[in-house]
């Protein structure tokens, strides 16, 4: 059995005598073997040797995207103070704007409560709250403390009006009291 010339059986001339072991078929089937398992070993070591080589270069790439990612990472962290003083100004404006909504209210509420206020009454204590007012006021006459009591209760803007409490006034007032005015809410 003679094997085509590409799988490393080769035309050559042999001055001595053949064995008959070479002309065998063991013996061809392992003269092809041994060739064809040279090819696989020189084949094997290529793509072991391509292989070793391209490692190096997704090594290099590796080292490269790591100080790259080092250098961003660098330039991320130099922007977080930036980022807390952004953040905190935004909560500051946030607040700012709060207190600037709740000014308006506030403003309408104590207008409100002066313009309803009669000559002979005088406030010692006007307490704010989200859902309403407080006052500690005195008046230096009863028609006074009627007139201020009437005209609260006749404004819209106040839902309730009740009374804490009404004594006998001292320095020049001859009533002092307590209201509290509630409002309907956020307004």
């Amino acid at each position: 059995m003679r094997l085509p010339a590409f799988f490393g059986h080769k035309n050559s001339v042999n001055l001595l005598p053949k064995d008959a072991f070479e002309s065998s078929t063991f013996g061809v089937v392992l003269e092809w073997a041994l060739a064809f398992g040279k090819w696989v070993v020189i084949l094997t070591q290529l793509v072991v040797m391509g292989a070793f080589l391209w490692r190096f270069g997704l090594d290099r790439k590796l080292t490269d995207l790591r100080k790259e990612i080092a250098q961003q990472v660098a330039v991320v962290s130099s922007y977080s103070q930036m980022e807390e003083d952004f953040l905190l100004l935004q909560k500051r404006v946030k607040l700012a704007e709060q207190v600037l909504g709740n000014q308006k209210a506030i403003e309408v509420l104590l207008d409100t409560v002066a313009n309803s206020t009669p000559s002979d009454v005088w406030y010692e204590s006007i307490a704010l709250s989200p859902t309403g007012v407080s006052l500690a006021a005195n008046s230096s006459s009863l028609p006074g403390f009627g007139l201020l009591l009437s005209s609260l209760q006749r404004n819209p803007l106040f839902t309730s009006v009740s009374i804490g409490k009404i004594q006998d006034g001292a320095s020049g007032a001859s009533l002092s009291f307590d209201i509290s005015l509630a409002t309907g809410g956020d307004k």
